[in-house]
């Protein structure tokens, strides 16, 4: 494979653009190869610098308006000649591109403005943007966890003694995502349980929150943040969300599984 193809695969890898048997293969080489092995983790710094210290912002809400209001005043009244008017011979008036490119620009600032009222609707941005930062942070520091261990028994029992919250902890070391630790995140601006589970040399973070005040489904649904998958659902009284940079469709594999053991775990209990 030349190099540029090996890149390509690399920035692929990131953006979680590959499918199961492109993460697989690209792996394999990174596994394999010293030099590829270092540049991917250079990459993986680099994109964690600029998220932490370069986040995208959403256009304000005043410059969408303005942006829909000028668009509109490009777009003249238009009404269609009678039909009685047109005579043999001559050619329809036919719209100018001019009003259908201003009709165009109106409808898309109007979607975008919807789209970004049901997204903040149903999961709120602040509570996303926690969520994500302090992934980015474990990243960054290189220990993703205050508390290190496989064994949930001890997990369990440290985050308990730092919060009021209960924190399901589950062993799913057999299905390929054992567990590596916890550690307690500032969510909302009120601490709360993180654990910490591995996929490789991927890391994923399941953070607990209480679910009221959160519009959250109750089956998991798929976001994204500063180009990160997340999976956002509740069971009633508590919010999950799990983030990583695992494709998005390994990160659902790891919700499916989370949730199957934490309901049979709440089966044994009642």
């Amino acid at each position: 494979m030349k190099q540029l193809d090996r890149q390509l695969m690399l920035h692929a890898l990131l953006d979680g653009e590959l499918d199961a048997s492109g993460v697989v293969e690209t792996e394999r080489m990174i596994a394999e190869d010293a030099a590829l092995a270092a540049e991917y983790a250079q990459l993986k710094a680099l994109r964690g610098v600029l998220r932490a210290h370069a986040p995208r912002e959403a256009a304000p809400a005043d410059l969408r308006a303005r942006m829909a209001a000028l668009a509109l005043a490009e777009a003249p009244a238009t009404r269609p000649a009678p039909q009685a008017a047109r005579r043999p011979g001559f050619l329809a008036e036919r719209p100018s591109w001019r009003a259908f490119g201003g009709a165009m620009a109106a409808t898309m600032v109007v979607t975008a403005g919807l789209q970004y009222a049901l997204v903040t609707a149903r999961a709120p941005n602040e509570t996303l943007l926690a969520l994500t930062a302090g992934h980015m942070r474990g990243q960054i520091a290189g220990q993703p966890f205050d508390v290190a261990s496989s064994d949930r028994h001890t997990v369990k029992p440290w985050l308990a003694q730092k919060l009021p919250i209960a924190t399901s902890v589950v062993d799913l070391a057999a299905e390929g995502f054992p567990l590596a630790g916890g550690r307690v995140d500032i969510v909302d601006g009120a601490p709360a349980p993180t654990l910490v589970y591995k996929r490789r040399e991927h890391v994923i973070s399941l953070t607990q929150l209480p679910a009221r005040g959160k519009n959250w489904p109750t089956t998991p649904e798929r976001r994204t943040q500063d180009g990160y998958p997340l999976f956002i659902w509740s069971d009633g009284d508590r919010a999950f969300a799990a983030v990583s940079d695992l494709a998005p469709g390994e990160l659902e594999a790891f919700v499916g599984l989370y949730r199957r053991e934490t309901a049979r775990e709440n089966d044994a209990k009642g």
